[in-house]
């Protein structure tokens, strides 16, 4: 019994298929996007549970709207407040607290911790307060 062997070349290359590359397309897409750095605000609402005090509290401002914000005991608006705390600036590790009333709306509070970074602070927090029920305590 003879066996032919034949060394023939294999003319035509083996494609993956196109539903297998969408599949790995998917998983690469999914597994990236899981290591997105999303970026966001250090701020905590009022009646937080969770609030923590911040040691020195060096710069105070005090949000009632865009044209009266409280500052070094002066009444400042959203545009003038930038060149009042520019001065202020030493360093990075400056604190800055912002006070604002509970029903403040979110965009309010963040255009003024807009301006504040744009003076060169890095470190913003907003006062809160606890809730009644733990003050009862």
């Amino acid at each position: 019994m003879k066996i032919k062997s034949s060394k023939q070349k294999i003319s035509t290359t083996v494609l993956i298929s196109m539903t297998d590359v969408v599949f790995l397309l998917i998983i690469f897409l999914l597994l990236s996007s899981n290591f997105a750095a999303q970026t966001g605000l250090p701020i905590k609402l009022p009646a937080s549970t969770s609030a923590q005090t911040q040691a020195p509290q060096v710069l105070h401002v005090i949000y009632e709207n865009h044209e009266s914000i409280l500052f070094l005991e002066e009444r400042h608006t959203i545009l003038t407040l930038a060149d009042a705390i520019k001065p202020q600036f030493a360093s990075k590790n400056q604190v800055v607290r912002i006070s604002a009333a509970q029903d403040t709306e979110l965009q309010n509070v963040i255009t003024l911790m807009d301006v504040i970074r744009s003076a060169g602070f890095e470190r913003i927090f907003l006062a809160t307060e606890t809730p009644k029920e733990q003050n009862a305590r």
